[in-house]
């Protein structure tokens, strides 16, 4: 017999945990005067207001454009958004010339992290298996625990994924007659989240090239790439996605994330991929919603259209730069001899690792002492998939420097270096 509801709540359901990253803002909020490098927020000042309520004015000026954009959209996207993303996409060599690509192949989704869990629910059940780098986006981890999925978090240099060891594991998994259960291959080809490095050139081509050979044996596998941070990067021109090596279409679900290089507020990002894939996505997401929020959508396309976007992400890219200067300055100059970093080569995250021995998890003492001194940081065993044994003791952590000031930023890392300072301290 059962007492409440609650006890009747689906598998899925009770798979489904709060993000961790709810847990780490809500330390944020209950600690007064505590300086957050944890959250992967915007720059709040380069937000386009000025934009915003240009075009807003401008769609409401018009009764039938003002009303248009209040009314429902499509469940797919708006056509016009839709047929100028791919055309923008194609200019910027994200398609091999020989794909056939149309607004047909893309989804706009609310937010990419919508586009994730799309793809999730399309494709895996309960026990499939998904690999991913390690580490990885931790909240993309909880995306596939609700799924029921296993995840396989694969080796990861200042390079990228390692293609090699992408290979060793799906031989792995082929002796052990459980290929068949791998759907997914999930990788950040930008700046990733949480390292900050980009794929290297040659990892892309290789990593096609592995899924090709087993989609030829009769095991095809969802190359899931995305590319959230890809204008963000500082290098430009930016090398071209995994995508661009596919001629064929058929293997490659490829998103981004408006988000980052826009606005979190206006919550669009989109996927493009083979139109089986696409269709299916859009049938489970109008169950979800019917469509993301029409009014968000046609800013977005008046944005894309104008090339006003062009030159916002050129100014945030500057803006990131900057920031990405100012913390690793702080950090030559005030981290302990012992504690390295990666160099990050876009977005707003920096990969700090301390020797092996130490914990930076949550209740370790090194996270202990870093709220004494009342700084955050995101613990890098939150990162990891549970098959690595460093989702249970990692002597790493992410840094953001996205939201916050340059002052605010210098004046966080100066209290987590004296955190560090004394808990190494304390164990020598």
């Amino acid at each position: 017999m059962y007492r409440n509801l609650s006890d009747r709540f689906s598998l899925l359901a009770w798979r489904t945990t709060p993000p961790e990253i709810s847990w780490l803002m809500a330390q944020a909020i209950e600690t007064p005067g505590l300086i957050s490098l944890a959250a992967g927020f915007v720059d709040q000042e380069s937000l386009p207001n000025e934009f915003a309520a240009k075009y807003m004015r401008e769609m409401f000026e018009r009764n039938r454009s003002g009303q248009s954009a209040l009314q429902y959209g499509t469940t797919q996207g708006d056509l016009v958004l839709r047929q100028h993303l791919i055309e923008r996409l194609a200019g910027e060599g994200v398609f091999h010339p020989a794909a056939e690509i149309d607004e047909s192949h893309v989804l706009i989704g609310s937010g990419s992290q919508q586009i994730l869990y799309l793809a999730a629910e399309a494709f895996l059940d309960e026990n499939d298996i998904v690999l991913l780098e390690a580490p990885t986006y931790f909240v993309v981890l909880g995306v596939f625990k609700t799924r029921g999925a296993r995840t396989i978090g694969i080796d990861t240099d200042a390079y990228g994924i390692v293609p090699k060891k992408v290979e060793e594991v799906l031989l792995q998994l082929k002796a052990q007659a459980k290929l068949g259960r791998v759907k997914m291959l999930y990788v950040m080809s930008y700046a990733t989240n949480p390292m900050g490095i980009t794929l290297a050139f040659e990892r892309r081509r290789q990593l096609l090239e592995i899924l090709q050979r087993f989609r030829d044996d009769g095991y095809p596998i969802l190359l899931l790439e995305d590319a959230a941070y890809r204008r963000l990067c500082f290098e430009q021109p930016v090398m071209p996605p995994i995508k661009s090596f596919e001629a064929d279409n058929d293997l490659v679900l490829y998103t981004e994330s408006l988000s980052k290089s826009l606005s979190p507020g206006i919550r669009l990002g989109f996927g493009v991929g083979p139109k089986p894939i696409i269709d299916k996505m859009t049938d489970i997401k109008g169950n979800h919603d019917f469509g993301s929020a029409n009014l968000s959508q046609q800013f977005l396309k008046r944005m894309l259209i104008s090339r006003e976007f062009d030159a916002h992400t050129e100014q945030l890219r500057q803006i990131y730069a900057q920031k990405r200067d100012a913390v690793l300055q702080i950090l030559r100059e005030t981290f302990p001899a012992e504690v390295e970093w990666l160099n990050p080569a876009g977005g707003f995250y920096c990969w700090i690792t301390l020797p092996s021995s130490f914990d930076t998890g949550p209740h370790g003492a090194i996270f202990q002492q870093a709220l004494k001194e009342k700084v955050l940081y995101v613990p890098g065993c939150l990162c990891y998939s549970a098959d690595r044994p460093e989702s249970r003791h990692s002597s790493s952590m992410r840094l953001a420097y996205g939201m916050i000031e340059v002052e605010q930023l210098q004046e966080g890392c100066k209290r987590l270096a004296r955190a560090l300072e004394r808990s190494l301290s304390l164990t020598t």
